[in-house]
């Protein structure tokens, strides 16, 4: 039959099931004959037009139907509301003795702060910064204390703010993974920080123009700091105290929680910056609508974080208990490699791959570390403590590890790099054959892995543009899109073709841009999150506090804290290339079962001649 008659034939029916999808309300019965159809039909298409649109159109209407009726609805309505009407203040109420602890450290910090700096009057400059503190003692001469809030337009001020406080909101609750100390860190630092603010407008004689303007959004957004702290204790607790489970599963459920916690303030911390945007300029605001406001505030956050948690339990008005559903289950799932998956779930294997191999990602990751340390001091032309400038670039340890790709005093780094990168694809690839059945493992030999790192010598360039533009937004936005892209290629090098050149033009037909961006966006970000830590304040007292480490006297706490902040940033680099590698690679093997639907085909041939039971498959 021509591919033209064919399509003419069952065109009407094609578009029936087309129209049924786009319904809300589907007659099953309807649905399952015209999928058995479309199924028949594509099988018909891949023996006859393998090579034809009218192939690939058919297999992405029997992937939509399939995943429509085994994966259904992500996000359904009743889900969203019942997050925020029960879940979210149950989990409140679990962990209340959490967000007491997290409120105590932060009265701590800024009874520290206000104290410091009853005692060293410059200590605010110290915390805020000399440049903040002339400035605001210039507007306070010019008799407008909060003039700095007047500055900048409302709406690209509020944009700015959230943002700001959404990734310090997320990095207090994520740090909890560090056994909670990482959260404590932030909380006293940031405690601190607002002591020593609040008592410097206290010493200037302004302190009441200054409490009416600033906690007209400092109301919620210091208790959302507050609440995310409380997000990071929880998802350390299980870390420190896993009860009746083991610390991985503990871990699981109070990392789970810790991060549903963050993800209820993250409208309070959105509102909170538009109150910051749009109403703090108002400081001429007659004074008893600024205090109702601020009063209105925190009433909320008092109602629903604390009161309302309280009083559903107190009357049994939950749903139902949150501990066993929670339990993550005992079993190992194996990673499909024959199935389609998001972003999320490809990271969530990502993840899945390193902690299930610990001894040979953890060993690659120290091994390579400790391989350019040694190359990178050892023939270094400079001192220890001048090889790698990290205080002198703008964003700190973050561009200054551009240096370990080339530009520091060290001979042949760069081709250094390659290798040892190439030493981590080795990692990367052989952790995903353990996890595959025998007949999916690849036939080509180990070698081929050499050729794989040509793509990662192509991102070397890529990633110091990314470290050292001047518009760092173009350059994160272009790692986001193209460190997958050449990810995947090195897996279809690998898994499929030795010729760079015809894998690379089989990665841009597997390719799905969608997908591969989100995950950029979501690796990306994760180790941006983490990286930063080490430009923070929080990382000089950490460094401060196992001082004792380095012997005393000339350049020794130099060379330590460079030698140190190296090693964790190098660290941080290789474990984001291993992460860039298998992630590229999981995505690689849902992309190919986009394109060619091998399970899918695979299950359609065999329909029919699997040996049943009455109706059902004897196994």
């Amino acid at each position: 039959m021509r591919e033209t008659k064919f399509i003419e034939q069952n065109k009407e029916k094609w578009a029936d099931f087309e129209q049924m999808l786009r319904e809300d309300r589907r007659d099953p019965d309807k649905l399952n004959d015209l999928f058995v159809q479309i199924t028949d039909d594509l099988s018909y298409a891949r023996t006859f037009y393998p090579n034809r649109s009218v192939r690939m159109y058919l297999n992405t209407l029997a992937q939509r139907i399939f995943h429509n009726i085994y994966r259904g609805k992500r996000f359904p309505a009743e889900r969203l509301r019942l997050f925020w009407t029960d879940e979210l203040p149950q989990l409140m109420w679990t962990s209340r003795k959490a967000l007491w602890l997290s409120f105590a450290i932060f009265a701590l910090a800024f009874t520290i702060g206000v104290v410091s700096s009853i005692i060293n009057p410059d200590f605010a400059r110290v915390i805020l910064g000399d440049q903040y503190v002339d400035m605001t003692l210039e507007n306070i001469e010019k008799g407008d204390p909060m003039a700095v809030y007047k500055e900048s337009g409302p709406l690209g001020m509020s944009i700015g703010i959230a943002a700001n406080n959404l990734f310090v909101a997320l990095r207090t609750a994520v740090f909890g993974v560090l056994a909670s100390i990482g959260t404590v860190f932030i909380m006293l630092y940031n405690g601190i920080m607002v002591g020593a603010f609040q008592y410097f407008f206290i010493e200037q004689g302004v302190f009441w123009p200054s409490f009416l303007t600033i906690w007209i959004h400092g109301t919620l957004e210091i208790s959302a700091i507050i609440i995310a702290g409380a997000a990071g204790l929880v998802a350390g607790s299980g870390l420190l105290f896993p009860g009746t489970y083991r610390r991985s599963q503990a871990f699981q459920i109070t990392m789970r929680r810790g991060l549903k916690i963050f993800v209820g303030i993250v409208p309070i911390i959105v509102l909170a910056a538009i109150f910051e945007g749009f109403f703090t300029r108002f400081t001429e605001t007659p004074d008893f609508i600024r205090g109702l406001f601020i009063l209105t505030s925190l009433f909320f956050i008092l109602w629903y974080f604390v009161w309302l948690p309280w009083h559903k339990t107190r009357t049994g008005a939950f749903r139902q208990p949150a501990h066993d559903k929670e339990l993550p289950p005992d079993r190992i799932q194996a990673i499909n490699f024959n199935a389609v998956k998001n972003a999320g779930e490809v990271l969530s294997d990502t993840f899945s791959v390193l902690f299930r191999h610990p001894k040979m990602t953890l060993g690659a990751l120290l091994g390579v570390t400790a391989l350019f340390m040694a190359w990178a001091f050892g023939l270094s032309t400079e001192k220890t403590s001048q090889t790698f400038s990290f205080s002198e670039m703008p964003l700190g340890v973050l561009s200054g590890s551009g240096d370990f790709f080339g530009d520091a005093p060290v001979p042949m780094l760069y081709y250094v790099q390659i290798i040892l990168l190439s030493l981590l694809g080795v990692a990367a690839f052989r952790a995903l054959e353990l996890e595959m059945d025998t007949s999916e493992r690849p036939l080509f030999p180990r070698w081929r892995v050499w050729l794989s790192a040509l793509p990662l010598a192509l991102l070397m360039p890529l990633f110091i543009l990314f470290l050292r533009a001047e518009n760092g937004a173009l350059a994160w936005m272009l790692a986001m899109a193209v460190y997958p892209l050449l990810a995947v290629w090195a897996a279809v090098i690998y898994f499929e073709n030795l010729n760079p050149a015809i894998a690379l033009v089989r990665m841009f037909r597997l390719i799905q841009w969608g997908p591969a961006f989100l995950l950029g966006l979501m690796t990306v970000n994760l180790t941006l999150l983490f990286f930063l830590f080490l430009d923070t304040p929080i990382w000089q007292m950490t460094l401060q506090l196992f001082s004792w480490l380095a012997p005393s006297g000339g350049e020794s706490m130099a060379i330590f804290s460079t030698v140190t902040t190296t090693w964790v940033a190098g660290i941080l680099l290789y474990l984001f290339f291993l992460m860039i590698l298998l992630g590229g690679a999981l995505q690689y093997f849902s992309f190919r079962e986009i394109a060619d639907a091998a399970s899918l085909q695979k299950g359609v041939e065999q329909v029919g001649k699997a040996r049943q039971i009455r109706g059902l498959a004897r196994e």
